[in-house]
């Protein structure tokens, strides 16, 4: 990181690039997906300390930082080919609380895979807009938690991280799945069949199984939601 400044502090740093990167698992899925902001026609895809990042439409917008109160929401906006983004929102609940990471280099250090590079982490707010060629996303930052020192839990409104039925680590979700009454898949319909019981990491699945009025391993915070009226 040190040597990083150093170059960006030059007079010629060298190219700057920006990787993106779409973490789920903060919501419950194993999945990850890399991408750089490429407009190659062949796809080739872009290899940095073991990872793979696919060309892609990606841009994060109106990222200001406030002195003082919460600083302007950022903007998300992904490329939608094949309608890739939509279908990961209509599967994830509009991939709300899903992590993005924007990691910030220079092409010698990507050429010469040297671990070289700043991380700006946000989070997944609401879908804005969903379009054919791109879907819109606003963000939220670990930062407009005010008076947290970070680092810390980071917490988000809607979405329960932990993995279903899984407490690694001391902690998460408890529910054992093993009352057939209470299978639900991911749109907490009713299912009967335990291959097809899949958490939808919210608050209504989460009672639908624990119980309305029992204790709950929900690991969101409903509190944190902004009204907008």
């Amino acid at each position: 990181m040190a040597n990083l400044k150093g170059q960006m502090h030059k007079l010629s740093p060298g190219a700057r690039v920006s990787l993106f990167i779409l973490d789920l698992n903060s919501i419950g899925v194993a999945e990850v997906h890399r991408f750089y902001p490429g407009q190659d026609t062949d796809g080739t895809p872009l290899e940095y300390l073991g990872d793979t990042y696919l060309p892609w439409y990606v841009d994060i917008n109106n990222i200001k930082k406030s002195g003082s109160g919460p600083s302007p929401r950022p903007r998300a906006i992904v490329g939608n080919y094949q309608g890739f983004v939509t279908e990961l929102c209509l599967q994830y609940q509009g991939l709300v609380g899903a992590k993005i990471t924007r990691r910030r280099t220079i092409a010698q250090y990507v050429l010469s895979d040297t671990a070289e590079y700043h991380d700006d982490v946000y989070f997944i707010e609401r879908p804005v807009e969903d379009l054919d060629a791109t879907v819109e996303f606003e963000l939220s930052s670990p930062l407009d938690f005010l008076d947290k020192q970070l680092p810390g839990l980071i917490c988000v409104s809607v979405g329960c991280p932990h993995v279903y039925k899984s407490t690694a680590g001391g902690s998460g979700c408890s529910w054992p799945g093993t009352d057939p009454a209470k299978w639900f898949d991911a749109n907490d319909n009713q299912v009967f069949n335990a291959e097809l019981d899949v958490c939808s990491h919210t608050l209504a699945g989460c009672k639908a199984r624990f119980g309305a009025n029992e204790p709950l391993d929900y690991g969101a915070n409903p509190g944190l939601g902004r009204s907008n009226a």
